[in-house]
């Protein structure tokens, strides 16, 4: 992604020569589009290594612009443990619930009960998916997709 002038790259802050004049080490960065355009220096994009991509998943390019993928059985171990956080994080703050049944020796409410069952097997089902995933490209989508990311809420925040 540089400037060029005939072919060879113009580092920035760098002095360099066109034709018989010698331009300083901040021209590039003070020139305007038409001082590059009439000396001859354009800026050439490298669509291989300039193209954007997802660093959870992938390590780089190659030279011809293919994903460097990261190692899979360590992605799915991640994102599985990921998972089962969140889960955790969820279901933490109604613990006391369950807590308090216990100490009464009562039952704990239905709906809540139904919830803590249902957020457990939507965690297992999400961590049945990651490590289902074929490869780096399967486990990406999914992880972006609206499935891994939807958990029901709870029955103080269910909507009505």
């Amino acid at each position: 992604m540089p400037y060029k002038l005939s072919g060879k790259t113009l580092p920035l802050d760098r002095p360099f020569e066109a034709g018989d004049i010698q331009y300083p080490a901040n021209w590039l960065r003070l020139s305007t589009a038409d001082d590059r355009d009439a000396i001859g220096i354009v800026w050439e994009n490298d669509p291989a290594s300039a193209a954007p991509y997802d660093q959870k998943f992938y390590t780089g390019r190659e030279a011809d612009g293919t994903l460097i993928p990261r190692d899979l059985a360590g992605l799915k171990v991640s994102w599985s443990n990921t998972t089962k956080q969140t889960a955790n994080a969820r279901l933490q703050p109604s613990d006391w619930r369950v807590i308090k049944a216990k100490e009464r020796g009562s039952t704990l409410n239905a709906d809540w009960k139904t919830w803590r069952q249902t957020i457990r097997t939507e965690c297992g089902v999400k961590v049945t998916a990651i490590e289902g995933a074929a490869d780096v490209a399967a486990l990406a989508e999914y992880i972006r997709g609206s499935d891994y990311s939807a958990w029901t809420a709870d029955p103080d925040n269910a909507a009505e």
